[in-house]
């Protein structure tokens, strides 16, 4: 019993610092951008709606309006079976994304999302930072930061950083972790770029650290100008099976915040 009380008690204390260590960094960054989402519209000088690519996450992209909504402080973003809704287009299912590529920079600094979730099965919604040039996942220059991944309706997001190191190379490099989530309430979600690693967060709570590593070519590509991408998702290898049943699913995000390091 006083084992478990002192694990109890270090592990309360850990998460404490944690949130300490957060909040001291704060003092580093400027606000260089918000959106609070206020309108009864996207903003289309800080968003552009994400085209359709041959990739698994965005193959069912759509700019048809049903599948986007502002209202009441918060942007939705749809994943909806395409019934009647694009009758000249064969995909099975649409879903909404939106980007600040070609609005808002980010380098070094900080980035929120408040956000939650309505998941269905097969659904695969994404908060994330790309590489502004375009770059293969081949170059040392490539990338990305998945703030979140939420798969199907599990209690917990997935966060990672990727390169053309973490994605290609044979290593024992830990990139990415798993954070808890109460999927029906409003959740915070961050990412640091700092000159020598990448700090991400859950609700003001670090869960994961990605360091540099000297002497490791491509290892750390982190801020080189990139872009925010909110999108929903649908299908692929890694949700597995589809449940039309389920259907619509949708992300709400109340604001996002951008900062620059000073």
């Amino acid at each position: 019993m006083m084992r478990f009380l002192f694990f109890l008690v270090f592990l309360l204390c850990g998460l404490t610092a944690c949130t300490q260590q957060i909040s001291q960094r704060d003092g580093q960054y400027e606000l260089l951008w918000q959106e609070d989402f206020n309108g009864r519209a996207i903003d289309e000088t800080s968003w552009t709606k994400i085209a359709r690519v041959p990739y698994a996450w965005g193959r069912y992209m759509s700019a048809n309006s049903r599948l986007y909504r502002v209202r009441n402080g918060y942007l939705r973003l749809y994943a909806r079976r395409n019934k009647g809704i694009e009758p000249t287009d064969t995909a099975s299912y649409l879903t909404g994304g939106v980007s600040t590529q070609g609005h808002i920079n980010i380098t070094y600094g900080k980035v929120e999302v408040k956000a939650r979730i309505k998941g269905a099965q097969g659904t695969w919604p994404a908060i994330w930072l790309l590489v502004n040039k375009p770059v293969s996942t081949e170059d040392e220059r490539y990338s990305e930061i998945d703030i979140i991944e939420y798969i199907n309706r599990d209690d917990y997001v997935y966060q990672t950083v990727h390169s053309s190191y973490t994605l290609h190379r044979n290593n024992d490099d830990k990139h990415s972790v798993t954070a808890k989530i109460n999927f029906e309430k409003w959740n915070t979600y961050a990412a640091e770029i700092l000159l020598n690693e990448v700090i991400l967060s859950v609700n003001g709570i670090e869960t994961f650290r990605y360091p540099r590593q000297e002497g490791q070519k491509g290892q750390f590509p982190y801020g080189i100008e990139s872009y925010l991408m909110l999108d929903m998702q649908v299908g692929g290898a890694w949700v597995k099976t589809v449940n039309p049943k389920t259907f619509p699913a949708y992300m709400d995000i109340d604001w996002v915040k951008i900062y620059k390091l000073k």
